[in-house]
């Protein structure tokens, strides 16, 4: 935008806004209304266009998301009609963010690949490495990290070609770290150490305190793999003696939530409620729904392994609190998304290429890499509708959750890739059961997995429970790490049915199968407890297999 075609009065704006761009919020957001009231005036897109996308890039560094989204969608027609492909790219790159942070993969792979389609057709190299970084962000959200790999890699070869552009030291650090985490997600710690050899040669002495948080959670989980306790537990100090309120949740959130999924894996309770504890607040102001529920999976994985069954009650209802919020926040997210679609015409020359993407994308969102199985994301789509058929139909509804006996020992033992083959030989056992009707599985997280039973009897349910678990008894997978006499691999199971009335959901059912298979762990292992309602009254069944 040359600014010079305009009077004196209207270049003081832009330059006040340029200059007060992420520094003074409330001056940004006085100058950007005034000119964009000047701008509709004079019927100037170049001005509507760059008032809107200033204040859309304000409201998203003040984490105000209702506000950001509005600015950005109406920012994008006038932007186009001016040919402002630049600004285009970094509204669109902006809105994958969010979309992300809002848990909506498949929505932020669609401003993605708008961006990078702008980045390829009017050649913007500068911007388009940016957009590959967010995109190798999203792909690890999803557990795919071989594409994460590939898009991480298109920003760091332009940054190393560029060592003399602004940011080059931050910049560097993001690709190093990117990088760094998907290798050590496929299992390469020895890739993923040079990338750390890397950070601590060039990067760490010229980052901030705040910079330097992200390089720590990397490489507290790196030492941790490596099994380098003292160096890991100098980074979680550090960790928690350089966080502070200043530190922008949104950017570092990703490594903070695998960082805090590692000091619960390593059992440091303590430390993980320091954290947990100063993630808490700013996460709550940012108001996005989907990292308050991250956190919230995080605090219940941890009464459930200190036993605390109540807190772990709780957390329940408000996790089905938080995901009804977030239905909302997604169906304000796909009106954003059809006014897009019908204001930008130029949308149906990739239409087909976004298409083929989402198609991809959606699969991989809703399937576990490892067994191929449905994940949570799926479950919780599925489980809501197979519950609205059964109270409609008025026939038997069930959940059960299975673990693998001893696991932890399996895999501290046998190593880590037998404990993945273990995995995979029961995710196969629990599939095969989807050749009955009705019946769906899915991946619940580590070595748990659900199962949904629609429209049998109890005695149905716990007859194909038996079958199941019969199935993995017999197959006498090796497991001389087990506590039981077997010396062979078992599961055990807590499943509760019943027919289902208005007013309960499947979240019910899946607290009361969890509490089911935290008496079966207590109990004995190797068994199947069954709860149901019988004429208004809730009995337990267990089999005299457990051990």
């Amino acid at each position: 935008m040359d600014i010079g075609l305009y009077r004196s009065e209207i270049q003081k704006l832009i330059q006040d806004i340029q200059m007060s761009r992420g520094k003074d919020p409330k001056r940004t957001i006085a100058s950007c209304k005034e000119l964009e009231q000047y701008g509709l005036s004079q019927n100037d897109n170049a001005l509507i266009g760059f008032s809107r996308f200033s204040l859309g890039e304000t409201y998203y560094l003040m984490n105000d998301t209702a506000s950001f989204y509005r600015e950005m969608i109406m920012c994008l027609e006038p932007l186009k009609s001016i040919k402002e492909w630049g600004y285009l790219t970094m509204a669109n790159n902006m809105l994958g963010i969010m979309s992300l942070n809002r848990g909506n993969a498949p929505f932020a792979m669609d401003y993605y690949m708008q961006a990078i389609h702008y980045c390829q057709e009017y050649s913007l190299p500068d911007l388009e490495w940016v957009v590959h970084m967010n995109l190798g962000n999203l792909y690890l959200n999803i557990g795919d990290p071989d594409s994460a790999i590939e898009s991480f890699e298109n920003g760091y070869q332009y940054i190393n070609n560029h060592p003399d552009s602004d940011n080059y030291i931050s910049t560097l650090t993001a690709a190093c770290v990117g990088l760094g985490k998907a290798y050590l997600d496929m299992g390469e710690v020895n890739v993923a150490d040079e990338f750390d050899h890397r950070l601590i040669r060039e990067c760490m002495p010229k980052l901030v305190p705040m910079e330097k948080l992200v390089v720590y959670c990397f490489e507290a989980r790196l030492y941790s793999e490596q099994g380098r306790e003292e160096e890991c537990k100098k980074c979680i100090s550090l960790i928690k003696d350089n966080f502070n309120e200043e530190v922008p949740v949104l950017d570092v959130f990703d490594d903070f939530h695998d960082y805090m999924k590692m000091l619960l894996d390593m059992e440091l309770y303590d430390e993980f409620l320091e954290i947990l504890n100063l993630m808490e607040p700013p996460t709550k102001r940012a108001g996005i729904r989907n990292l308050e529920k991250k956190l919230l999976i995080l605090k219940m994985k941890r009464f459930k392994s200190i036993g605390d069954e109540e807190s772990y009650g709780k957390g329940a209802i408000q996790y089905f609190e938080i995901d009804q919020l977030m239905d909302q926040e997604t169906g304000m997210m796909i009106a954003n998304t059809i006014e897009l679609r019908s204001r930008l015409n130029e949308l149906a020359n990739i239409t087909r290429e976004v298409e083929i993407a989402n198609r991809a994308l959606q699969m991989k969102s809703e399937t576990d890499a490892l067994t191929g199985m449905h994940n949570r994301l799926k479950l919780s789509e599925y489980a809501d509708e197979a519950f609205y058929r059964s109270v409609k139909n008025g026939v038997g509804f069930a959940i059960e959750i299975l673990d693998i006996d001893y696991f932890k020992e399996y895999n501290d033992n046998y190593g880590h890739q037998a404990g993945d083959r273990c995995i995979r030989f029961v995710a196969d056992a629990i599939m095969s059961l989807q050749a009955h009707d009705g019946v769906f599985c899915a991946r619940y997280g580590g070595d748990e997995f659900t199962i949904i039973y629609e429209g049998y009897t109890d005695e149905e349910v716990f007859k194909i429970a038996q079958e199941l678990k019969e199935k993995i008894v017999s197959a006498n997978f090796e497991h001389k790490y087990t506590k039981l006499v077997t010396k062979t691999l078992t599961v055990s199971q807590g499943i509760y049915w019943s027919i289902p009335e208005h007013g309960q959901s499947p979240w019910n059912y899946l607290h009361a199968a969890d509490t089911l298979l935290y008496k079966v762990k207590k109990r004995s292992r190797n068994s199947i407890m069954l709860g149901h309602v019988i004429d208004g009254e809730d009995d337990d069944v267990i089999t005299e297999d457990g051990e």
